[in-house]
């Protein structure tokens, strides 16, 4: 179900050539409320189906992802400015495989559990742990990744059982209505999913809506938003929000290999995602100018284009706002003394949002381009004394969303690793494990709370249940009304057995409560 049929419209560019590449409805009030019942509908009959079934529906669908790969890459590239080559693997690739692990683990991961209880004042009774679909889940998907995290997120949900209302970015409104699109050709029934196109108006009408969970993915203040109008109904909400991601270098890092992975990391999806290296701290070492002077040269053989075109490594800004963020950043660097190495300015010649990869050294934590989110191609570097001083410059910052760190030494990177204060880091990479279904993936401070993907994203898409089972008959329960003298010695009994503070206290306190508990209470 495709919901797009108000008076009141949005339109959508190309970020390349700023031409205009459609108009798609903004979603009402009434709309959205017609959405999330006819999603409510659907979920009593999908939640009934059997894992088996939804895992062949999602097999399905990955087949007609696939199918389509070349429409949607295409579509990706024009609506929002990546590099055909990310299109195709930084967008589906994550999607493809979450069909196939959701498939093949969900219904083995929410199997029901069954409890021992240890307390022997509880034999008598059987727990049992069930994992149930919670109903409608809303999810507010952002424009930079706008095919892999919102399909990876949908995947999931319905894997779980529970149906879908999808408001995509305004931005790229277009990729969203293709989501639906894809969905209902792969033969889902009726408003499993549900897209509703819309501005931040629809996104806050969703949001107040009575939907069972809420998933934002987008900036810490659209996150504290969500988070104020999903309040009314206390609906929980899982936030996915900036970072500000540092990378610490060590001094045995290799040069080339090294700066070819920081030059990825800083500068793929024209640094336009959560996880980009935001930040670089190296240690102070003999090889940390051939380093800098690697990652320049490399940098500096970019090609800045149109994502549509195959030659092209880093594509435009998604629009004029972001463009001057950027552009702000880099102005007050510079005006604080920053060297920058190479870019450094925009290129209106190109026709769009361009801005050129830059690398910025002689930066410190009084600017904002080391402080706050740039959330574009700017790679700012530091030299420090030593990686503790790394360490904490890393943990200086409001956000916790994932860090990196290179060297050739393994274990002293896992040491570092936990001293950071991030929700995932990576050794020698970045960003890939986003789109893993395997891994969970989510940040700390202001970078958002739960988790997405794996079996703990799976638990934070379900309603975790305690079914406790008891025979009827028999003897009174210790705890039951009413006390009276002896059933109160009885219960200091048991406490004193539970709680003997050495192994003779213990044997007599099951001495003394086998004394009373085979004594009839007399009340």
């Amino acid at each position: 179900m495709v919901i797009e049929q108000s008076a009141t419209t949005i339109k959508t560019y190309n970020p390349a050539t700023k031409e205009l590449l459609g108009e798609v409805a903004q979603a009402s009030a009434k709309e959205v409320e017609q959405a999330v019942a006819a999603s409510w509908q659907a979920f009593e009959s999908w939640q009934a189906t059997s894992f088996k079934e939804r895992s062949k529906a999602l097999l399905k669908l990955r087949k007609v992802i696939s199918q389509n790969a070349d429409e949607i890459a295409k579509l990706i590239s024009n609506e929002v400015g990546k590099p055909i080559c990310e299109s195709y693997m930084a967008e589906m690739v994550g999607p493809l495989d979450a069909c196939v692990w959701f498939a093949e683990n969900t219904e083995k991961a929410l199997e029901d559990q069954s409890i021992a209880m240890t307390n022997p004042l509880l034999l008598s009774k059987q727990s049992i742990i069930s994992f149930e679909p919670l109903g409608v889940v809303g999810i507010i998907s952002p424009w930079n990744y706008p095919f892999a995290i919102p399909m990876m997120s949908i995947i999931m949900a319905i894997a779980c059982g529970n149906t879908v209302v999808l408001k995509p970015s305004e931005k790229c409104p277009l990729i969203g209505i293709k989501i639906g699109e894809l969905f209902k050709q792969a033969g889902f029934p009726d408003n499993v999913v549900t897209i509703i196109t819309g501005g931040r108006s629809t996104g806050a009408l969703l949001s107040q809506s009575k939907v069972a969970k809420l998933i934002f993915t987008g900036s810490a203040i659209g996150g504290s938003k969500v988070m104020a109008q999903a309040a009314e109904n206390l609906t929980p909400v899982s936030l996915e929000l900036g970072g500000k991601d540092a990378a610490i270098v060590l001094p045995d890092a290799p040069v080339a290999w090294t700066a070819r992975g920081l030059v990825w990391g800083a500068f793929t999806n024209c640094g336009q995602a959560c996880a980009s290296i935001e930040r670089v701290y190296m240690v102070k070492g003999p090889n940390n100018q051939k380093l800098i002077d690697e990652i320049v040269s490399q940098t500096k053989k970019l090609e800045l284009g149109p994502g549509i075109n195959p030659n092209s490594d880093v594509g435009p800004m998604i629009d004029d706002e972001q463009l001057a963020k950027v552009e702000s950043h880099v102005e007050q660097a510079k005006a604080s003394g920053a060297n920058v190495l190479c870019g450094g300015k925009k290129r209106d010649d190109l026709g769009g949002y361009f801005y050129e990869p830059t690398v910025l050294t002689n930066v410190n934590h009084s600017m904002d381009v080391m402080l706050q989110e740039t959330f574009g191609p700017v790679m700012p570097i530091v030299i420090v004394e030593s990686e503790d001083e790394a360490i904490d410059l890393a943990n200086e910052s409001h956000y916790g969303l994932s860090a990196s760190i290179w060297t050739r030494n393994l274990s002293k990177a896992e040491d570092i690793a936990r001293d950071l204060e991030a929700g995932t880091i990576f050794i020698n990479d970045g960003l890939f494990s986003f789109a893993s279904p395997q891994v969970p993936w989510g940040g700390s401070k202001k970078s958002g709370g739960g988790r997405t993907h794996s079996y703990f994203g799976l638990l934070d898409l379900v309603n975790i249940k305690h079914i406790t089972i008891d025979s009827a008959g028999g003897m009174n329960r210790l705890w039951w009304y009413p006390y009276g003298k002896s059933r109160t010695k009885l219960a200091r009994a048991g406490v004193s057995f539970l709680h003997g503070n050495n192994p003779v206290d213990t044997v007599q306190g099951l001495i003394n409560f086998a004394t009373n508990f085979l004594q009839k209470p007399k009340s």
